[in-house]
Order: structure tokens, then C-alpha cells, then sequence
């Protein structure tokens, strides 16, 4: 559930991040980031357990709604971030490229895309991280993961199935954690 929450929320927040920075040359543009910005901060606004619950109105509950609505709200902070570290970026591969010669798609395609793809994935397992521990929290509520089997395990007073929940939820932290770590030092 988180994985797909995970790879949602990373893919739209990416294609949305170039449209969403700050600045541009027209107006259009500059609406266009407006519009965008909005569209990031209205689905982090919305918290996971709302989401989860807009989405089980449309979808038969199940670990489905929770892994949409995770991919919702965490596309919304990504989308903010990855918007950021875009307005970050320094201008002088780009504009050496394209004063070279190189069309403005090859100059992004070689400049700003390789610059902009560490921080974006970097972000990116971190959020897959946060994922992991929300599925608890949507699963209450009837979205599928972890927190619906902890919840059918205190409603059956099964204390020992509750532990060993929460053991295992507590070993695929960790496991996530040092995936995360160890694929962010490659990237360094």
C-alpha cells in the first residue's frame, strides 16, 4: 500500500513540480504556477484519514482507498517540495547549455533534470517512509493496511496479534529506514 502511495505521489508530484516553481517568463506561466500551487496545497490540506475517507465513497474498501488517498495527500507535499528544490537550482548549466546551442528541451533534459533527480528521490524514500507508519492511520478507518488488521485485532481482544502488528509494523520501519539511507548515500 505505501509502495503504490509512493510511486503515485512521486510520478504526478515530478510532473507537476517544473509547472508549479515560482517565476517564468509570462503570464501564462506565472498562472499557471498559481494554479498549480493550489492544486498542491488544497491536497495537502486534506490529512490522509479524510482523504481515505473521500476516496472509500468511491472505492469498495480495502487497501486501495488508503494507498490513493496516501498518494493524494503526499502528492500535494512532494509537489510543494520538488517545486522548491526546482526554484533552487542553479540557473548556469542550463543557460551554458543553451548559449552552446542546445535547444531549451535538451538543455533541461541535461541540466535541470539530472540536478533536480537526487533531491527529488531523495525526497521522494522519505515520504515512502511516512507512508509506511500512515497506512496505520487510513486502515482505521476502513482503508485497507496495517491499521484495519489492528483494529480487527482490538475489536477480538487479540492483545498478542495487536503486539505482533505492531512488532512487524515496527521491523518494516526499519527496513524501509535503512533501504532509504543506504539508496540515498549511492546517490551522494
Amino acid at each position: 500500500m505505501s509502495l503504490v502511495a509512493a510511486t503515485l505521489s512521486s510520478t504526478l508530484a515530478a510532473a507537476i513540480a517544473f509547472l508549479a516553481a515560482r517565476g517564468g517568463p509570462t503570464m501564462h506561466r506565472r498562472a499557471a504556477a498559481v494554479v498549480a500551487r493550489s492544486v498542491l496545497l488544497v491536497t495537502r490540506a486534506v490529512p490522509p484519514p479524510v482523504w481515505a475517507l473521500l476516496v472509500l465513497f468511491v472505492v469498495l474498501p480495502g487497501p486501495l482507498p488508503g494507498a490513493l488517498a496516501l498518494g493524494i495527500y503526499n502528492f500535494g507535499v512532494l509537489g510543494r517540495l520538488f517545486a522548491e528544490v526546482v526554484e533552487d537550482l542553479p540557473p548556469a548549466p542550463r543557460t551554458a547549455l543553451e548559449r552552446l546551442g542546445a535547444s531549451p528541451s535538451v538543455a533541461f533534459a541535461y541540466a535541470t533534470l539530472p540536478s533536480a533527480a537526487t533531491q527529488f528521490i531523495s525526497y521522494s524514500l522519505y515520504r515512502w517512509e511516512v507512508c509506511v507508519r500512515e497506512t496505520v492511520i487510513v486502515g482505521v478507518v476502513g482503508a485497507g493496511g496495517l491499521g484495519m488488521l489492528l483494529q480487527q485485532q482490538r475489536a477480538a481482544f487479540d492483545y498478542g496479534g495487536m503486539a505482533s502488528t505492531v512488532i512487524a509494523l515496527i521491523v518494516l520501519c526499519l527496513f524501509v529506514d535503512g533501504l532509504s539511507a543506504a539508496v540515498r548515500r549511492s546517490l551522494r
